[in-house]
């Protein structure tokens, strides 16, 4: 796997801002045609994805990273890391009906696009919020 290095030198870094740095620079690799994002770890928080029981605390998001084909590993300053794959050899699902979108409040929503007045504003009527656990189904 192919290592990356982003440094930042701002002290307001945060999940979101990295991991925006790191899909940037994901989507501009040219050895990785479509990335997609399959493990990261943020040292801040101490939080990681994916999270498997029993598995070594600090590895294990890496460790599911390098045995699902993962290609590039990009650290963005020291804080935070993402492993991406190349998801060009797989097939498509198409168009899904739903999309992840986040409120104001930074909380996620999973919403049924068609019923969406405002493709990038998630409601009640076609939304339902997600808590941490459910966040990691969608």
């Amino acid at each position: 796997m192919r290592q990356a290095h982003i440094t930042h030198s701002t002290t307001d870094l945060n999940y979101s801002m990295a991991a925006k740095l790191a899909a940037d620079f994901a989507d501009q690799d040219a050895e990785v045609t479509e990335p997609v994002l399959i493990a990261w770890y943020d040292r801040k928080a101490s939080r990681m994805s994916p999270v498997i029981e029993g598995a070594k605390l600090k590895t294990r998001w890496h460790d599911y990273g390098e045995s699902h084909d993962g290609m590039l590993e990009i650290d963005v300053a020291g804080e935070y890391a993402f492993i991406y794959a190349d998801s060009s050899g797989f097939d498509s699902y198409g168009v899904s009906p739903y999309v992840n979108l986040f409120d104001a409040q930074g909380d996620e929503h999973l919403c049924q696009i068609g019923l969406l007045k405002d493709p990038h504003v998630p409601t009640n009527d076609a939304c339902v919020a997600l808590d941490e656990w459910t966040s990691k189904l969608t």
